[in-house]
This record gives structure tokens, C-alpha cells and sequence, in this order.
């Protein structure tokens, strides 16, 4: 996908290294932001930014254009350098800064890089904000909107080496982990970092933990070793390394190490979505918080089984970490985040992290182990409600985002009149409440692509109405294949 275009949305702008996402496209968008955060009413405290990127390797070049943009506005820069994208949204309200960048591309693969922003919060900027953003951007491109200080006014840029540290070290703090029941367990655990920027703090952890870690694609180089995302026909050689190994379980993430998908002691993957639902498990059911559950609206309902089996609320919002991030806010909320394995632990911060579904999945394997010594891995998923979920897309080439606006509503009115549940405001979803599957159809915030989720109790009701939907989008849209 060389010729991609520069995708910008709610996550943040991405694109091909050196081609959409180049010199004066960063600078560009980094000095829209730091515009948008000089906006009244402004923070209070040091102007301080929080930069960070993962592995891929124009990032050096790319971050080396943010802190002189960052510099000339007058901030003060802290450079953490190949880290987390959850650390930057933790060290901004860690430190108090204005709020952080990161220099990522999150999933895609290696030609790709793009920017994320983080506000004075620790979470992603609002859609409104977004949009001013962008709006800034392109001005800029033909009109000047700003220029640089005088150099005496320039701020500094302070590095930090092993930022990840603090993060790790901050999770370890939370009082509710049951730290030494996890160490006395001396688990096997195999993981794959897909040569990105969780393979240290992720390994560290472990290790703090008391496991043995058998590690693939650990070096953060940006090579990644495979396709990115952490779905199950990428996780080959992890699976491999756990059979090999006898590993008890297997842990994969992200370049920027944001989700965290796991596989058990026969090397299968037990779901991203499981990742969330084990997690809210020990948060409800082992450490009895109470209060909303937020997820979005493409997640599985095996947490909303979890949400309703402890008398706790469920918040449902559209597809966006931002979008989940806000809600929970709104409601208070004791746990939430995405179905692709990010989990989201306001007890820290209120972003995904790998780290904390990390810890928080070893909890709940510890508790149970107290009742049941020696239980799996698949054990624990065995012991949740059960659901198989598809997860399919097709790339949208050169049709416009309209058409498929356009046919989305065509299939909303179809299945309304059927009598069906419908739900809107991120695409359309379908819910048969008879038959007990639903179906997800939207564009995607990041890739020039339609995603088809669709989940039912067994997985060829699932496969059948994802198929069902995709083939009737392909007509629709390519008539001529």
C-alpha cells in the first residue's frame, strides 16, 4: 500500500514514511498542536511536552522535526524517546505537561508512520479539538498560521533514557495487584513485541513478576519481524515458540504496545476481545470495584455478560480509544477499553496499555490458582461466557467515503423495517436478539478500509452473516469484479 493516502481522524494521522507523512507534514501538524493547546483556557504549570515514539526507523528523523517545532513555540520539550504510547500519556499527567506526541503508526506495517496527540489529561485529543487540528494543518500548508520565536525564547529538550521504568514502576505500586501470589507462580511466558517499542518494559515486567520470559522479536528496531497487528494469522511464531518452550501462555502487542493479545499453553490464540474480559474479570470479580465498564461498540458481549454478573452498568461508544476515554470520565468508570486488546485502568491512566492488561490478566490467573492450583490459561477463558467473533475488512481502493456512507444508510433501513436493533453514530450495527448474533459495519478511522465484525455464539453463524454483509458491500461498491 504504497500509494495510501495521509489518514487523519480521532487516532491521530498516519501515512507512507517520506511520501504522505514527510518533513513538512510533521512540523505542520506538531505546530498545529502545540496552537491548539495555547488556545485559552490553557494549563497551568511548566509548558512542558512529553515526546515519544516507537521503533520504526524514520522515527528518529521525525522526532528530531517535532522538537524543533516544539522548541520554537517556547515549550519545553521531554524526549523519552522508543517507549509505550501509553507511557507518554502517562508521564503527561505524571509530570503535568501540556500534554505529549508520539511518534507512531500504531499496527500498521513497516511504511508507514504517523503522529498521535495527547492532551493536558493523558488522553487522546476530543474530535473537536481534532479537527482544529487538522484544520490548523492545512491552513498552514499555503498560509503561514504561525512563526517561530525569537531562538533566545526557544525552550530546552531534556532526554530521558528507560522512560518505560517509571511506567512499569508506577503499574507495580497499584495496591490492588496481588504481587507476591504472581511471583510464587514462576510462570513460562513467551512473547512476541514484533521487534517494537513494548519488547523491554514488557520483558522487564514480566520478569519483576517473577516469570521466565521467552522472548521472539524482542530488539526494538523497527524490523518487525511479521505483519504488525497482533490478530491470530500473525501470531504464527509465537504459537511455535510456546509449544518449543512449554511456555504456559503467550503475550503479543503492538509496535507502540497499546494492545495485548494472549495465547494459551497450546499456543492458541484465545481472542483479542478476551484480553478486556479476563481483565474486567479481576477488576469486578477479585477485586470487587463497582461502577460503569465502558467498551466500544465493536467489542464483544462476553464483558457485558461480566458487567451484568456484578450488577455493574455497561457504557457502549463508538470505535476510538478517545471516544471510550471520554465516557469513561463522564461515568466514572472502574474499567473499560477496545476489543482489540486494549484495556484501559483509570487506577493509572486513561489510555490503553498492554502493561496494565499484562498485570491484570496474572492477577486473575493468581486468584484462581488459590482455589485451583494448576489451572490454564484456557482454563480461565473456559471460564467466562463463551462467544465467537469474526473479524474481517476489505480495502476500500478510490470509492469515496460517501458511497459507503450512502450504503450503510440502504442496509439501515432494511434491516430497521426487519425489525432488527440498530445502532448508529459509528457506522450501523445490527443486533439479531432472536438468534443471538450481531454485525459491525463501518469505516476505519486509520486504514482506507471497511471492517466487518460480526459475533454469534458459534463461529459459523458468525463467518456466515460477516460473509453475508461483506458480499453484499462488494456488489455494491465494485460492481464491475
Amino acid at each position: 500500500m504504497t500509494d495510501a493516502p495521509l489518514m487523519r481522524s480521532i487516532s491521530g494521522l498516519r501515512g507512507i514514511a517520506g511520501k504522505t507523512i514527510n518533513e513538512a507534514v510533521v512540523r505542520a501538524h506538531v505546530g498545529a498542536f502545540l496552537k491548539v493547546l495555547l488556545t485559552p483556557p490553557v494549563p497551568t504549570g511548566e509548558k512542558l511536552i512529553i515526546l515519544g515514539r516507537d521503533s520504526r526507523t524514520s522515527g528518529p528523523e521525525y522526532s528530531a522535526y517535532a522538537v524543533e517545532v516544539i522548541r520554537s513555540f517556547g515549550f519545553n520539550c521531554m524526549e523519552i524517546g522508543i517507549v509505550p504510547t501509553p507511557t507518554v500519556q502517562l508521564f503527561v499527567t505524571h509530570f503535568r505537561a501540556w500534554g505529549g506526541i508520539i511518534i507512531t503508526s500504531s499496527h500498521n506495517p513497516i511504511p508507514w508512520n504517523g503522529l498521535k496527540f495527547v492532551d493536558s489529561d493523558g488522553i487522546f485529543l476530543t474530535p473537536d479539538k481534532c479537527a482544529r487540528l487538522y484544520d490548523l494543518a492545512s491552513l498552514h500548508g499555503s498560509t503561514p498560521q504561525w512563526e517561530p520565536l525569537p531562538e533566545a525564547a526557544w525552550g530546552r529538550c531534556t532526554p530521558l533514557a528507560n522512560a518505560w521504568r517509571i511506567h512499569n514502576d508506577c503499574l507495580l505500586h497499584l495496591p490492588f495487584l496481588p504481587l507476591e501470589a504472581i511471583r510464587a507462580m514462576h510462570l513460562r511466558v513467551c512473547i512476541d513485541p514484533v521487534n517494537g517499542a513494548g519488547g523491554p518494559p514488557l520483558k522487564a515486567l514480566l520478569e519483576e513478576l517473577g516469570c521466565e520470559v521467552i522472548s521472539i522479536n524482542l530488539e526494538p528496531n523497527g524490523l518487525f519481524a511479521h505483519t504488525p497487528e497482533p490478530i491470530p494469522e500473525n501470531l504464527g511464531d509465537l504459537s511455535k515458540a510456546v509449544l518449543a518452550n512449554r511456555g504456559e501462555m503467550g503475550i503479543a502487542v503492538d509496535p507502540d504496545a497499546d494492545r495485548c493479545v494472549l495465547l494459551d499453553e497450546h499456543g492458541h490464540p484465545l481472542g483479542e476481545e478476551y484480553t478486556l474480559a479476563l481483565a474486567v474479570e479481576y477488576m469486578l470479580g477479585v477485586r470487587g470495584a463497582r461502577g460503569p465498564v465502558c467498551k466500544n461498540m465493536s467489542s464483544s458481549r462476553v464483558t457485558d455478560d461480566i458487567a451484568k454478573k456484578y450488577g455493574c452498568e455497561m457504557h457502549t461508544t463508538a470505535v476510538g480509544e478517545i471516544n471510550v476515554a471520554q465516557e469513561m470520565g463522564r461515568c466514572h468508570a472502574v474499567i473499560g477499553g477496545e476489543g482489540n486488546g486494549g484495556v484501559m485502568l483509570p487506577d493509572l491512566h486513561i489510555g490503553r496499555d498492554s502493561l496494565v492488561a499484562t498485570a491484570l490478566v496474572l492477577s486473575l490467573l493468581s486468584h484462581a490458582r488459590l482455589t485451583a492450583p494448576g489451572m490454564t490459561i484456557s482454563q480461565l477463558k473456559a471460564s467466562l461466557p463463551q462467544y465467537d467473533i469474526v473479524k474481517d475488512k476489505f480495502s476500500l481502493g478510490a470509492v469515496p467515503p460517501a458511497r459507503v456512507d450512502a450504503f450503510l444508510a440502504e442496509l439501515e433501513a432494511q434491516w430497521r423495517a426487519s425489525g432488527s436493533r440498530i445502532t448508529t453514530g459509528d457506522g450501523l450495527r445490527i443486533d439479531n436478539d432472536v438468534e443471538g448474533w450481531w454485525v459491525h459495519l463501518r469505516r476505519s478511522n486509520t486504514e482506507p478500509i471497511v471492517r466487518v465484525i460480526g459475533e454469534a455464539p458459534t463461529r459459523a453463524l458468525a463467518e456466515h452473516w460477516c460473509r453475508h454483509f461483506r458480499e453484499l458491500f462488494e456488489r455494491a461498491l465494485f460492481p464491475a469484479k
